[in-house]
């Protein structure tokens, strides 16, 4: 199965993530715009199509969402700003563009009882924003 969204990191190596559960991408434009005196809206597009994504998983190992969120993560060997090729709704295709990693949650559910280590999380939920 082809991955809906792959995460290309600094070094060019490819990352598909698994299939999530939940996928919603947003469009968005930015725009310069004010009313004029007779309070009509005056406006000019600054840049059109600007992705944002958000993916949610319903259960991810913990060394599963580890690895997702260290290749956003410095301290880790990751990058801020990574190369993501997702299925892009406006181009009907999947596109790459250079994006950042937005709030991430989870919620832990699984819990070695011997160790007090988190092994599993639920609703683990992350966005992706176009530089």
């Amino acid at each position: 199965m082809v991955a809906l969204v792959t995460i290309i990191d600094k070094n060019g190596t490819e990352h598909p993530l698994p299939y999530p559960s939940y996928y919603d991408m947003t469009t968005a434009a930015v725009v310069d715009s004010a009313r004029n005196v007779s309070g009509y809206v005056r406006g000019m597009v600054i840049r059109d199509n600007i992705a944002k994504g958000a993916l949610k998983w319903r259960y991810l190992t913990a060394a599963q969402w580890s690895e997702i969120l260290k290749l956003f993560t410095a301290a880790y060997g990751g990058n801020f700003y990574n190369k993501v090729r997702f299925f892009d709704q406006v181009a009907g295709d999947f596109v790459t563009r250079d994006m950042y990693i937005s709030d991430r949650t989870a919620g832990g559910w699984k819990v070695d009882a011997n160790t007090g280590y988190v092994t599993g999380w639920t609703d683990c939920a992350l966005s992706l924003v176009e530089v």
